[in-house]
């Protein structure tokens, strides 16, 4: 199971791969949080019982979200920028 965490901390431009995601470990259940560009990338990460756990972007579609979401974020600044002249 996947749960997002989000911290805004004023008004900043979004980077949806440095948003948090909590993974479980396979062997003891225990939550590791990640970034969405930890698992584009498909890193291995590790779990304090000694697991080793390999991310895998099934398909690059979390590389393309990162992207397409980045990209409605900067468009989305862009208009409300627009909004303040």
């Amino acid at each position: 199971m996947i749960h997002f965490h989000r911290e805004i901390k004023g008004i900043e431009m979004i980077d949806i791969s440095k948003e948090k995601v909590s993974i479980s470990c396979p062997d003891c259940k225990r939550v590791i949080k990640v970034t969405i560009a930890q698992i584009s990338k498909q890193e291995a990460v590790g779990c304090t019982c000694g697991q080793s756990i390999q991310l895998v972007d099934d398909k690059g579609s979390n590389k393309k979200a990162i992207k397409d979401i980045n990209k409605s974020f900067k468009d989305l600044e862009k208009t409300i920028k627009k909004f303040g002249k």
